[in-house]
């Protein structure tokens, strides 16, 4: 009978690892394992099952000391192999950094980004204030960290021919953690017809980002400027091919669905020769006043042609509404 129930317990916390197995290989990165804790663990099934083999008692609770090793010893090997696809995640990044701003040291793509504290935007902000004094109403505003701020956007519309004004005011290096404290002189002041949002790409460079809470953030700086002006709002997702951008790029479809915005499909910008040119591309379609018309479209696939490797693809799918069919808080 002991026997028995020592069996049972064994199969009972046994249970766990081949769904948390699965977890970490679903997951393919190793931020959220712990390798001294299955290192642990694994000491103390080995133990356990010395101690069997010092007492001669070779029966079925022998067998599931085994088996709850091996399992558990699955992990570590999973481990090392998540560990390799953070590595790839890290390099991805770095090499994104250096193509969307133009910087080809591989040494300053990879330094590490200090965090965005309220003050350090204050230069942007001053500039920004004075070059509020001369802009129009009704124009397109770009707001978001690094990927938004390194685009060239006056050589970008000139170049496109983009007759509305566009404006960018986004911050270097800056997290969805301290943005608020820029949305007046960023967007509210300017009283903007379109604003695109794009936010995360600095926040996907620490290894331990809560996207729970990166969504909730996202979440509330949507509905405040949902609150605070009549602007179409256009989610950008994470221009990136990592585990976390992907997680938060799904989670942003979503949330867009849920508040009345659209979001737009980057997905073919990493493939592209040319990032920064292909993502504008991809922007630009949005940006019109008026509906793009025949010889918009050939124009604007002559000028493709002739600046990017890839040929443009200005077909976008709407994003899907809510459940119930009615936004969260879209303005009407």
């Amino acid at each position: 009978m002991a026997e028995l129930l020592e069996s049972t317990m064994l199969i009972c916390f046994g249970l766990s690892w081949p769904m948390n197995l699965a977890k970490n290989i679903k997951a393919k990165s190793a931020r959220n394992m712990s390798l001294q804790f299955i290192l642990l663990i694994i000491t103390g099934y080995i133990a356990g099952i010395t101690a069997k083999i010092y007492t001669h008692r070779f029966n079925y609770v022998l067998a599931v000391y085994l088996l709850n090793l091996v399992i558990v010893s699955a992990n570590v090997v999973v481990y090392f192999i998540n560990r390799r696809y953070d590595k790839q995640e890290k390099t991805a990044n770095a090499k994104l950094s250096r193509q969307l701003s133009g910087n080809d040291n591989p040494a300053e793509a990879a330094a590490p980004i200090k965090p965005s504290i309220h003050n350090q935007g204050e230069d942007e902000m001053e500039t920004y204030r004075e070059l509020n004094s001369i802009t129009e109403a009704g124009g397109v505003v770009l707001f978001g960290s690094n990927t938004f701020a390194n685009l060239p956007v006056g050589e970008l519309t000139q170049a496109f021919r983009i007759t509305e004004p566009i404006y960018n005011r986004s911050i270097k290096n800056v997290r969805i953690d301290h943005i608020e404290s820029y949305l007046k002189v960023c967007l509210f002041d300017l009283n903007p017809r379109k604003i695109f949002v794009n936010m995360g790409d600095i926040d996907i460079l620490d290894e331990n980002v809560d996207i729970d809470n990166f969504i909730a953030k996202y979440e509330w700086l949507l509905y405040m400027i949902h609150t605070k002006t009549k602007a179409s709002i256009y989610i950008v997702p994470i221009v990136s091919d990592s585990q976390a951008a992907f997680q938060i790029n799904q989670r942003l479809k979503t949330l867009a669905s849920q508040t009345g915005c659209k979001c737009i499909d980057v997905s073919g910008v990493l493939e592209s020769k040319r990032p920064t040119l292909r993502l504008f591309e991809l922007l630009k379609v949005h940006m019109r006043n008026h509906p793009i018309n025949f010889a918009d479209a050939m124009e604007a696939g002559a000028l493709s042609n002739r600046k990017l490797e890839d040929v443009p693809n200005n077909g976008h799918s709407s994003p899907e509404r809510s459940v119930k069919g009615e936004p969260i808080y879209a303005k009407h």
